[in-house]
């Protein structure tokens, strides 16, 4: 029985394509210092506003993975996908990033760079995301356990998801430091990165995602019910992210993660909003659709067309450079992947099973979205 495919997922895995690529450009732009102070206010207002972008994408992978496989799960099949979709496209992009951006002295230590994702700066994700989807049959199998247990049980682990998660963000350094000498006694710089960017350390947005999937048409009403006090509740989070983030407010630990949480949330009304406009739809499914191999390469891309960019026009104005190269980027970027796709065995570099272009308009079943 194939399930409804369920659009706004599209639209919020380009969104937060979107979201990550802004943050690359927008926020590294935004930390120079010879900036000048009314275009540093807004490049800090635009990265606050993406920075959300890793925890969308860990709820979209959690509701996508327990849509999929909730009631239909076989370890040999998801294991196979994740090693021929994720895993082999991953440790090519890898070595291409290394080239490409001038650390060829990482294939020195190639496994470790892999195993830590740091074939790029933006890879660590990759190293994360790959460990979460090693464990999702166990997490897979505690899910259903307790969604079918006592309302009891099911209101006490809810509510204690929250405080568990701040206690571990709150001494992340100190577990990563003890987790790194108690594994490996004296780490290596590669082997104490491979503890920072542990699952656990993200695992708060991933349970959001499972408990929207399993509660999925009440999550929606309810959600659409009180959107505007939804939005209510996240603008003031959001001014507060960013008189944190220009230092004009001390950091609160809650009100951060908070403001995370309040984020997916209005994408999520957003998403839902701009899955009846049909076009808009379209195209932003073709951005999504690309998006798993466009992360892993965007990087080269805007250093390419930054560069381009200033040395062939002279733009000196970094507000209007990175906005130039951010749509640059995000235009070409899927593009690129696209035609990637057409070749043999690109699946192995796109992690693009078939060609998307026939089914763009389908709308029959969900598609399970290969990173995630």
């Amino acid at each position: 029985m194939t399930k409804k495919r369920l659009k706004e997922l599209d639209i919020m895995r380009a969104l937060a394509f979107i979201f990550v690529v802004t943050q690359h450009i927008i926020g590294g732009y935004s930390y120079i210092k010879k900036v000048p102070k009314n275009e540093h206010l807004i490049l800090k207002m635009l990265y606050i506003v993406v920075k959300p972008a890793v925890p969308i994408f860990l709820t979209i992978s959690a509701i996508s993975l327990f849509y999929v496989y909730y009631d239909n799960f076989h370890w040999k099949k998801y294991y196979i996908k994740r090693v021929k979709y994720i895993l082999i496209p991953y440790i090519i992009w890898s070595a291409i990033n290394m080239y490409k951006l001038g650390n060829e002295h990482r294939f020195n230590n190639f496994i470790w760079q892999i195993l830590s994702g740091n074939g790029a700066f933006h890879l660590w994700y990759m190293g994360m995301i790959l460990r979460l989807y090693i464990y999702v049959p166990v997490i897979l199998y505690i899910a259903k356990k307790i969604h079918n247990s006592s309302n009891t049980l099911r209101i006490t682990v809810f509510i204690s998801v929250f405080p568990l998660y701040y206690m571990i963000s709150k001494y992340q350094y100190t577990i990563c430091q003890s987790l790194g000498k108690f594994i490996f006694t004296n780490p290596t710089e590669l082997q104490q990165k491979f503890i920072n960017i542990s699952p656990m350390f993200w695992i708060l947005y991933f349970i959001l995602g499972i408990y929207i999937e399993l509660n999925y048409e009440t999550f929606k009403n309810i959600i659409m019910k009180f959107k505007w006090i939804v939005i209510a509740a996240y603008l003031p989070l959001l001014v507060y992210a960013y008189l944190n983030e220009i230092k004009a407010v001390e950091f609160k630990r809650s009100l951060y993660i908070l403001f995370m949480l309040f984020t997916i949330l209005a994408v999520y009304i957003l998403a839902l909003y701009l899955a009846d406009f049909k076009k808009l739809y379209n195209k932003l499914k073709f951005i999504g659709d690309y998006s798993f191999a466009a992360y892993m390469s965007h990087i080269i891309v805007l250093n390419w067309m930054a560069n381009y960019l200033q040395l062939r026009f002279g733009i000196k104005d970094y507000l209007i450079l990175g906005l130039c190269v951010l749509v640059i980027t995000l235009i070409i970027t899927p593009l690129i992947i696209c035609f990637l796709s057409y070749f043999p065995y690109s699946q192995y570099v796109t992690g693009v099973r078939k060609n998307i272009m026939k089914s763009i308009n389908e709308s029959s079943s969900v598609m399970v979205y290969n990173n995630l």
